[in-house]
């Protein structure tokens, strides 16, 4: 059997969202995942890929939305050599517009999102270098806790954050059709 996200996470189940949002129906179920920030730096992988803070412009072959980067946030990007791997965002305190839930929300400590890696690059362990950086980025920062919304039927990613720590604590839904909204996430 086909598992869902594979059949939502392509360009066609892209268009097909888009296009009803466009009309003005949306609907998303995102969960809030956390891990503590607390105690000692990981230790290196040697076979990891470098990862460094880098501008924006050094992610644009990857057709990273850099126009969506808020004030204070930064671009962490994964390479071989000159070429860029993958990347993600993270800020340290910070107010973020959540598009599929239509609101801001302010993150206490790192908040990691858009994480995202080359296909031809995948399964070889950047994206988790990507976040164990960002997580010892923020520690340096001295924020003490980071956190990623991870959209429900992102099985890649639920379980990327998991791996690192990360624990689901919440669910947020938001479904709005025309001008009736719905929005329902335990305090």
């Amino acid at each position: 059997m086909v598992e869902l996200w594979r059949l939502t996470r392509n360009r066609y189940g892209r268009a097909c969202y888009d296009r009803l949002q466009a009309m003005g129906v949306t609907a998303t179920v995102m969960t809030e995942y956390v891990a503590a920030l607390s105690g000692e730096p990981g230790a290196a992988d040697g076979g990891s890929p470098t990862v460094e803070a880098c501008d924006p412009d050094r992610v644009t072959p990857l057709d990273a939305p850099t126009d969506d980067l808020v004030d204070g946030e930064t671009v962490l990007a994964a390479f071989d050599g000159a070429t860029p791997l993958g990347y993600l965002f993270y800020s340290v305190d910070a107010t973020h517009h959540i598009h599929p839930l239509e609101r801001d929300l302010e993150f206490e400590g790192a908040y990691l999102r858009r994480v995202y890696v080359a296909p031809e690059h995948r399964q070889r362990g950047v994206a988790s270098a990507l976040v164990a950086a960002a997580c010892e980025r923020a520690r340096q920062q001295d924020a003490r806790r980071a956190t990623a919304l991870v959209a429900r039927d992102n099985v890649p990613s639920r379980a990327l954050f998991e791996a690192h720590g990360f624990e689901a604590v919440r669910d947020r839904r938001y479904v709005r059709v025309g001008p009736f909204a719905y929005r329902s996430q335990p305090a």
